[in-house]
C-alpha cells in the first residue's frame, strides 16, 4: 500500500515533467535510428557512431514498428520511471521517509523521466540487481541476465555492471577460499556479465572514420568533481539551468571542489565498508567513471548521476545483506559507520529534492527545444513534404523526428540525405551561407520544386530578398541554443 501511494503521488510529477518538455535532438536521434532500421541487427550498425550500447535503440525499434509515433517513447519512458519508483518504494531496505523522498529528487522527477533517454532504463536494471543481490549465487541466472541488460543499456551503466562484476569476483574468491559450494555457481553471473561488458565496449568503440572521441588522458582534469554534481544536483535558477550546477558555479566552492570530492568519496567508502562487495562496487565504479569523464567524454548531469546510482546500490547492499559485519558493528567505529549510512543517504536525497522545483519550473517556463515548433511551422506553411536542406545538420534531428515516418533532410556538408547524423569525418567543415543557398537552389532545380532551408542561425540579411529567398519562421527562444531554427523557402 505504501509503495502504491508513493507511485500515485509520483505520477502527476512525472506527467507534468514530460508533458511540458519539448523533445530535443538526442531523444529523437535514437528514435530515428530505430525508425530507419529495417531489422534489429541494422539498429546495431546504425548506432555505431553514437558511443552507446544498443539495448535502448532495440527497445525503440520494436516500439516504432508498432506505433510509428515518438509520443509512445515518452509514454514508455514514464512507465519505466514509475517502475523504478515502485521497485524502490516496495523493496528498498530503508525507512519510509527515505523511500518517499527518492522519487521526487532531481534525477527521478526530471532528468530520468522528462528526457526520454536510456538512463532511466539503466537505473531500473540497477535496482532490480539490488533486489536479486541476496540470491545472486543461489539463483545466478537472473542476476547474470540483469547484469547483461545493464551493461548493454548505456555506457555509464556498462561501468556500473563492470563494478558490480568486480564485487562478485571478490566475493567469489572469498567463497572459494572457504570451500563454499556457492563458489561453483558464481562463474555464471561473472562470466555472462564480463561477456556483456566486452560486447558493450565493442559496440561503443567508434568506427575508423568517426569523430567520436577515443580515450586520451587527461581531457578533463576536473572529472572527479562530477561526484559533487551527482550528489548535489541543484541547477542554477536561470534560463540555462540544464546541465548547470549551483555549487560548481559558485567560484569560492569551485576552487575547493576537487578536495571536497575526494573527501566525499572517502566518506562514502567509509559508510559502505561494512560490506566489502558494496565498497568494491562504489570504489571501482567511481574510478571507472572518473576515467570515462576525464579521458573520453566530460559528460553531462545525466551521466554524472551514475555516481549516485553507485551510492544507492552500495547502500542497498549494505542494508539488505543479512549479517553484515557483526564484528565491526561491535566497535565504536563500526557503530558510527552503521549509524551514518541512513543520514548520508538522507542528505543526498534532500539535496536532490532541492533541485527538482528549479528544473521543473524552468523547463515549464521556457522552450527547451524549438524542434516541435519548427515542424508545426513547416506544416502550417504547407512545406512539410518539400525537400529540406539542413545546416547545421545535427540540430535538425529535433525537427525531422517530429515530421512523420518518411521525413528526411539533405546536408550540404555531405550532399547526402539524413534523418539522424552519423558523426563521420567528411561532415566536419562549415559551409558558408552562400554555399548552403547554392546547394538548396540546385536541389530545388533537380527536384522541380522549391526547397526549404532549415538553419540554426539566421541567414545574412543581404541574402534574404523575398523573391528568391523568403523567410518563413524565426524561432530563437530555445534553451538549447543550437536548436533555435530559422526557416526559409528557396525558389528553384
Amino acid at each position: 500500500m505504501f509503495a502504491a501511494v508513493v507511485v500515485l503521488a509520483y505520477l502527476p510529477v512525472a506527467l507534468f515533467a514530460i508533458g511540458h518538455h519539448e523533445m530535443w535532438r538526442d531523444e529523437l536521434h535514437s528514435w530515428l535510428v530505430a525508425r530507419d532500421s529495417a531489422t534489429p541487427w541494422a539498429v546495431v550498425g546504425q548506432r555505431a557512431y553514437d558511443g552507446q550500447p544498443p539495448l535502448w535503440y532495440l527497445l525503440l525499434w520494436f516500439l516504432e514498428k508498432i506505433t510509428h509515433d515518438p509520443l509512445s517513447m515518452q509514454v514508455v519512458h514514464v512507465a519505466i520511471a514509475a517502475s523504478v519508483v515502485w521497485v524502490f518504494a516496495s523493496r528498498a531496505p530503508f525507512g519510509r521517509p527515505l523511500r518517499a523522498l527518492f522519487p521526487f529528487g532531481y534525477f527521478l522527477a526530471y532528468e530520468y523521466v522528462a528526457l526520454s533517454r536510456c538512463y532511466g532504463l539503466a537505473l531500473l536494471f540497477a535496482l532490480l540487481l539490488c533486489v536479486r543481490h541476496p540470491r545472486r549465487f543461489e539463483r545466478p541466472v537472473p542476476t547474470a541476465l540483469l547484469l547483461a541488460a545493464l551493461a548493454l543499456t548505456a555506457t555509464v551503466s556498462t561501468i556500473v555492471a563492470a563494478a558490480y562484476t568486480a564485487a562478485l569476483i571478490v566475493e567469489w574468491v572469498v567463497l572459494a577460499r572457504r570451500g563454499d559450494t556457492a563458489a561453483r555457481r558464481a562463474w555464471v553471473p561473472v562470466g555472462i556479465s564480463a561477456a556483456a561488458c566486452l560486447a558493450a565496449a565493442l559496440c561503443t568503440w567508434p568506427p575508423a572514420d568517426s569523430t567520436v572521441p577515443h580515450f586520451g588522458w587527461p581531457k578533463d582534469d576536473a572529472a572527479p568533481t562530477r561526484l559533487v554534481v551527482a550528489m548535489f544536483p541543484i541547477p542554477r535558477s536561470d534560463f540555462f539551468f540544464w546541465n548547470s550546477n549551483a555549487l560548481m558555479s559558485f567560484e569560492p566552492f569551485a576552487r575547493v571542489a576537487l578536495p571536497v570530492s575526494v573527501g566525499l568519496a572517502a566518506w562514502i567508502l567509509f559508510v559502505l565498508s561494512p560490506n566489502s562487495g558494496a565498497a568494491v562496487l562504489f570504489g571501482v565504479g567511481t574510478l571507472l567513471l572518473v576515467a570515462l569523464f576525464g579521458g573520453v567524454y566530460g559528460g553531462d548531469v545525466r551521466h554524472h548521476g551514475f555516481f549516485f546510482v553507485l551510492l544507492l546500490m552500495g547502500a542497498w547492499i549494505v542494508r539488505g545483506t543479512a549479517g553484515g559485519s557483526v564484528a565491526a558493528a561491535r566497535t565504536r567505529l563500526g557503530r558510527l559507520r552503521d549509524a551514518a549510512l541512513a543520514p548520508t543517504l538522507a542528505v543526498v536525497l534532500v539535496a536532490h529534492l532541492a533541485g527538482t522545483p528549479i528544473a521543473l519550473y524552468h523547463d515549464y517556463k521556457y522552450v527547451f527545444s524549438s524542434g516541435r515548433r519548427a515542424a508545426d511551422a513547416l506544416r502550417a506553411a504547407g512545406l512539410s513534404e518539400s525537400p529540406i536542406v539542413a545546416e547545421s545538420d545535427y540540430p535538425a534531428t529535433a525537427v525531422i523526428g517530429q515530421l512523420g515516418r518518411r521525413a528526411l533532410a539533405y546536408s550540404p556538408r555531405t550532399g547526402r540525405t539524413f534523418s539522424f547524423v552519423k558523426w563521420t569525418r567528411d561532415r566536419r567543415w562549415d559551409p558558408t551561407d552562400g554555399q548552403t543557398l547554392r546547394f538548396a537552389r540546385a536541389l530545388g532545380a533537380a527536384r522541380g520544386e522549391d526547397a526549404v532551408l532549415l538553419m540554426n542561425r539566421p541567414l545574412l540579411p543581404e541574402l534574404v530578398d523575398n523573391e528568391h529567398v523568403t523567410r518563413i519562421a524565426e524561432l530563437y527562444d530555445s534553451m538549447i541554443e543550437e536548436e533555435n531554427f530559422y526557416i526559409y523557402r528557396v525558389a528553384r
